[in-house]
């Protein structure tokens, strides 16, 4: 008897460029889902964090700082979330999960 095969990551583009048509970064492919998830979980903890914290900062150009680290860490999270529900089609429609 085979040991089913774990679920993994799908390549995930994000951080489009703005002066090419390209992606900066990717979620690589057959990563287990477990640690993209828990890896996108760590990147939103830190994306609220900043968020609460933005509002406080002393100086102008902190606040927008933190709100554009904000928005980098939500895009990975989201981009990890998204790699794992592609990689769990995936292994559902190879009837694997």
């Amino acid at each position: 008897m085979t040991e089913p095969k774990i679920p993994t990551t799908k390549s995930t583009p994000f951080a489009r460029c703005d002066h090419v048509d390209h992606d900066l970064f990717a979620v690589q492919p057959g990563i287990p889902l477990l640690d993209a998830l828990e890896h996108a979980s760590v990147y939103l903890s830190c994306a609220e964090d900043l968020a609460h914290q933005a509002p406080h900062a002393t100086r102008p150009e902190h606040t927008a700082s933190m709100r554009w680290a904000s928005r980098q860490m939500l895009g990975t999270a989201r981009s990890l979330v998204q790699a794992s529900i592609d990689g769990l089609h995936a292994a559902q429609a190879e009837g694997d999960a």
